[in-house]
């Protein structure tokens, strides 16, 4: 993709973090502060590894992968969280970070002196925020409690009321971190609801989740992280059958449950097959190395053998 319209770039971005081994006696690092000094360096772990990427206005990009590939970590870079190491981060517009809901919050402060602070904090004016608020009092539903002290809230307003800030206080580009994975479902669904509509209106955004399913929905293209690197970048169905393929590579319990869903729902995934060109030739390699599959084949030939002169 061009990087002419992109407003967020990243070019070989890496990050590392040292990983500390077993602590080392003090008389030990007393006596030989060079050799410990070696040992810490040697233990790096690359978190992100040269990633590449560029993401135009308007454009909705979805990252997915297992626990501890690097994707908050490259959120984090993205919104100026944290610096890389080698690489560079390119924005272009005001970012609305939706990674830690709540956590820049004063607990003595009323939620409304806390939403107007964190609007004055991304650039806007007060009477902007002012102007913006009762519609995000309303959307988190805290209308009863926006001038009580935030250490009164529960956990669930505190993420109510970070959505509706972050959400509503008209970013340009918003990063979403498997936030609304958190609160009741019908506040998710309101919030992707709010995001489907940002997205609508223009604004650039980059979410990372566990929910593939979110991802097909919204996501105009993903990537799959694994290991810090992107493995592969594209459409956003295409991304999440290479993810579930490889998951169930390496994890019997997934792989059972991807038979489950596939029995209980034979018609849907009929229907995927016979209209999507790309998961039929990805299902029909998967069987090609699956004797099990064609042993049980035989079986219902035997048993049924006018089943197996049907057409398809």
């Amino acid at each position: 993709m061009s990087s002419g319209d992109a407003v967020l770039s990243l070019r070989n971005v890496s990050k590392r973090y040292p990983i500390l081994g077993s602590s080392l006696e003090l008389k030990t690092t007393l006596l030989h502060p060079i050799r410990t000094l070696r040992q810490r360096r040697k233990r790096r772990f690359w978190a992100v590894r040269g990633v590449n990427l560029d993401v135009e206005r308007g454009e909705f990009f979805g990252i997915i992968g297992a626990n501890g590939s690097g994707k908050s970590t490259l959120l984090r870079l993205i919104a100026g969280l944290s610096r890389p190491d080698e690489g560079d981060v390119t924005t272009r517009g005001r970012i609305s970070p939706l990674l830690e809901l709540g956590s820049g919050f004063h607990p003595q402060v009323s939620g409304r002196e806390n939403a107007i602070v964190n609007g004055l904090l991304m650039g806007m004016t007060r009477a902007q925020v002012t102007a913006l608020l009762p519609e995000m009092v309303a959307f988190a539903g805290l209308q009863e409690f926006i001038d009580q002290p935030m250490r009164t809230y529960s956990s669930g307003m505190y993420v109510r009321l970070g959505f509706a800030i972050a959400a509503f206080l008209e970013p340009e580009i918003l990063l979403v971190d498997e936030v609304l994975a958190v609160g009741d479902a019908r506040f998710q669904e309101k919030c992707y609801e709010h995001i489907a509509g940002l997205r609508d209106r223009g604004t650039t955004i980059v979410m990372v989740s566990h929910d593939l399913g979110a991802v097909e929905r919204f996501a105009s293209r993903a990537a799959l992280m694994e290991r810090g690197r992107f493995v592969t970048v594209g459409e956003p169905g295409m991304v999440v059958r290479q993810h579930l393929d490889r998951l169930a590579e390496t994890s019997p319990e997934i792989r059972r449950a991807l038979e489950d869903a596939m029995n209980e729902n034979p018609k849907e995934i009929e229907d995927r097959l016979a209209n999507d060109p790309v998961a039929r030739e990805a299902f029909e390699r998967a069987l090609e190395h699956n004797p099990q599959f064609h042993a049980l084949l035989e079986e219902q030939v035997r048993a049924d053998p006018e089943a197996a002169s049907k057409p398809d």
